[in-house]
């Protein structure tokens, strides 16, 4: 597990460096397009999080009991099959990092003000180099 954690962590961090070396030679709207879809991203990421403080206060589970895995099977049954699915394509224990060893509560916080963050550089980034 400790493996699997270090490639999230590298993942993550390449992926920002990546981001902050082509930001500069994406065209202005579409860096405007990102800032608002991350943006938008943030919002319904946000509505999700109230969601599932609601859910934990209204039901058996505490804030730091419920991981995103089981709200996600709990309340959105529906769309299950969708990390069902995902779970067939990617490393198992790089994705438990982040639905199920982490409390839902933490894991929607960091992914909103991570989401939040991009939208509002990527918009800032499109008016600096206007």
């Amino acid at each position: 597990m400790l493996v699997t954690g270090l490639v999230a962590i590298a993942f993550v961090v390449l992926g920002i460096f990546l981001l902050f070396i082509i930001a500069g030679s994406l065209p202005n709207p579409f860096q405007k397009y990102f800032g608002y879809f991350f943006l938008f991203v943030s919002a319904v990421e946000l509505l999700i999080l109230f969601w599932v403080v609601i859910y934990a206060a209204i039901s058996d589970w505490t804030l730091w009991g419920l991981s995103f895995a089981d709200f996600w099977k709990e309340q959105l049954t529906p769309v299950y099959f969708i990390k069902e699915w995902v779970y067939s394509w990617f490393w198992n224990d790089f994705l438990n990092i982040f639905f199920v060893f982490l409390p839902a509560v933490v894991f929607l916080t960091l992914r909103t003000a991570f989401t939040t963050y991009l939208g509002f550089w990527a918009l800032a980034a499109s008016k600096r180099n206007q």
